[in-house]
């Protein structure tokens, strides 16, 4: 599968930069265990920073694409993706809470704030679901509309809270706009326990997102119960982007423009398409984050900033495409 060595190589280019360059066959010796002669410096630069936030943005890029998939095939919408159930906007509000009770918190594995987002997420879908009511799933519109709304709630009371903590306003921007600063080793052993089922089960229900996404009064008659298949979907979709949100924060575009290429490069074969876009979504989040902590050292941007500034362009470039053909239903 060509993912992988693609995926290995860039992982590769990713730790080599930073604000210490460490030449790639260095690298190589050092992960053999050979790395004698050289500075004892480069090794801890490697174990405790750079490997272990490059395979978390690895694994939060992989399951953030492959809840794209399931929500554009689920809805049938081409600009569906998780933030649209409101995963993101309850994760900021968990941490934003946070934030504002705990100011100073800190402390070893998700540490109080990434609790905190990850709870927030998963109230934030149980709230949706249970607002879209019984019959979400026999018009899945009303879960999206569901959760657009319960969105700006949450982004309503963050506001709140920011205008009565402005000493920490700096601090609850630069969470909701993405980092992986603060990734440890635990944290990548936290993702690869939630994402990697959640993607396996995404990929494993391939052929029921095929039918599902023809309409779901024709799965019916193909065997599949709908309703069923579809909460088992979003509720592994909702439980990979939560993971994904609560370690490194709301990053954008992800969900959206990794299933359209992958898509375009592979076909439609949902069981294939997961797989694609799972590995289209960990390099693209490598890259962006080896941009956001190089392209102003010795400080980093927020990732999410460079996940815009390429997602922004290729939905105007998609919204005008579907203009072209009439419709922007997919």
């Amino acid at each position: 599968m060509a993912g992988v060595p693609a995926l290995a190589a860039v992982i590769l280019l990713a730790v080599s930069y930073g604000s210490v360059r460490i030449p790639i066959g260095d690298i190589l010796a050092i992960l053999a265990g050979q790395g004698d002669g050289l500075p004892d410096t480069w090794s801890v630069i490697l174990w405790k920073i750079r490997i272990p936030r490059t395979l978390a943005a690895a694994l939060v890029g992989g399951v953030l694409a492959t809840g794209g998939v399931s929500c554009q095939g689920l809805f049938r919408n081409p600009l569906s993706e998780p933030y649209l159930l409101g995963i993101s906007s309850g994760a900021a509000l968990g941490a934003t809470i946070a934030i504002v009770v705990a100011p100073v918190s800190g402390g070893a594995g998700l540490g109080i704030i990434g609790s905190a987002a990850f709870m927030g997420a998963m109230t934030v879908t149980v709230a949706v679901f249970i607002a879209a009511g019984r019959g979400a799933f026999k018009i899945p519109s009303t879960l999206l509309l569901s959760g657009i709304a319960i969105a700006f709630l949450c982004q309503a009371i963050i506001w709140l809270l920011m205008t009565f903590n402005r000493d920490q306003v700096e601090r609850i921007t630069f969470w909701t706009l993405g980092s992986l600063s603060s990734t440890g080793w635990f944290k990548v052993l936290w993702l690869t326990a939630i994402t990697i089922p959640a993607t396996i089960v995404l990929a494993s229900m391939g052929r029921v997102l095929d039918i599902l996404s023809t309409g779901y009064d024709s799965a019916h008659g193909l065997g599949v119960k709908p309703q069923r298949s579809a909460a088992i979907i979003l509720a592994f979709t909702s439980l990979g982007t939560a993971a994904a949100v609560a370690v490194a924060g709301s990053i954008g575009f992800i969900g959206l423009m990794v299933p359209h290429v992958a898509r375009f490069l592979g076909g439609p074969s949902h069981r294939n398409l997961v797989i694609r876009s799972w590995f289209g979504g960990a390099i693209l989040l490598v890259l962006a984050d080896l941009a956001a902590r190089t392209v102003n050292p010795p400080g980093e941007i927020p990732v999410g900033i460079v996940t815009a500034l390429l997602g922004a362009p290729f939905l105007l470039i998609l919204a005008r495409g579907k203009k072209g053909e009439g419709r922007l239903d997919g």
